[in-house]
């Protein structure tokens, strides 16, 4: 017995009223990660103001209680427009979208929400080009007390189990739309000065060596550098 989803049904219909490319996004999703154990609306505070016109109509955040420490919360949607710039820096005619993917506790889940829609927003409210080893500051800590104060966008090494073969897990190819998932890791300013000083590759390197220590998902964490 087929179960209903009236979720993918619409997103179904979007692509062909639209060529919204969500509906692989979240096809990719399931057989990835499975059925969500939560979706989330675009905008969870009340009264807070509509979508970009960016971002697919059906934009919504998937959450997955896999882990006991934290959740994974994924974009669907972000990929409706090309990345500004992107065919130009490619070279690739179909230009890059995305998608997005940050670790967070259950606690945290309104304030992920709220950093992917604006994360998925960015780039186009700003015509600004980003991509893995892109650094956005945030402006604020990210929470009370916390030291973070910048995201770093790489690609999701510790939830693909694929991410260095030919058909990764977070990866849309299709012939009128290549979609990547980027992982966001909060991180800290002597964090984001060690990537300036010592380069994306040395930082990654740094990020591998320390996967256990939870620098992903613990919003309070200290620096690591």
């Amino acid at each position: 017995m087929t179960v209903a989803d009236p979720y993918r049904t619409a997103l179904h219909a979007q692509w062909h009223a639209s060529a919204d490319p969500a509906i692989m996004v979240y096809e990719r999703l399931v057989l990835w990660k499975g059925a969500p154990t939560f979706r989330y609306g675009a905008r969870p505070k009340q009264g807070a103001e509509g979508l970009h016109k960016s971002l697919s109509s059906h934009f919504s955040i998937c959450a997955y209680h896999s882990n006991p420490l934290y959740n994974v919360f994924c974009t669907v949607g972000g990929s409706f427009n090309v990345i500004p710039k992107s065919m130009e820096s490619t070279g690739d005619p179909r230009g890059m979208r995305f998608e997005y993917l940050l670790h967070a506790a259950q606690e945290h889940a309104e304030l992920a929400c709220e950093l992917l829609l604006m994360i998925a927003e960015h780039p186009h409210v700003h015509q600004r080009e980003i991509g893995p080893g892109y650094v956005l500051p945030i402006g604020e800590p990210l929470i009370a007390g916390s030291a973070l104060e910048f995201l770093y966008f790489t690609y999701p090494f510790l939830d693909d189990p694929h991410i260095y073969e030919v058909n990764p897990a977070g990866e849309v190819d299709h012939p009128k739309a290549y979609i990547q998932t980027l992982w966001v890791v909060p991180i800290t300013r002597a964090e984001r000065d060690f990537i300036r000083q010592r380069g994306v590759e040395q930082f990654e390197e740094f990020l591998h060596a320390r996967h256990r220590e939870r620098y992903d998902a613990d919003f309070l964490r200290a620096s690591l550098c």
